[in-house]
């Protein structure tokens, strides 16, 4: 079984397992020097490539989340500001909640 069948984890866990896991192609990409620094000090603790591949990885999540997001809206019409207030004030309340039972 591999990682992103794995029913005990997390969808967000099995779906960032889905995108790592293999098989692998190598490939060669093209960055400008400062930022290929930046990369390899900020990828301490695993490789460049493993880094570069989770970064690329959490923005295809993002994007996935945001077309998902479109098409709510095209569905149900975008939220109004009202219940975006309302729905960040839930999500204030339940944070409050997690940070008092530690």
């Amino acid at each position: 079984m591999t990682l992103a069948q794995d029913p005990q984890g997390s969808p967000i866990e099995r779906a960032m397992a889905d995108l790592l896991e293999g098989p692998f192609d190598k490939v060669s990409i093209t960055m400008p020097s400062s930022l290929r620094a930046r990369v390899a000090a900020r990828s301490t603790g695993s490789s460049f490539s493993s880094y570069v591949s989770e970064v690329l990885a959490r923005e295809e999540r993002r994007l996935a989340l945001a077309e998902f997001l479109d098409h709510m809206d095209d569905l149900h019409g975008a939220p109004t500001p009202e219940e975006m207030a309302d729905a960040d004030q839930r999500v204030e309340e339940m944070w409050a909640r997690l940070d008092g039972s530690r």
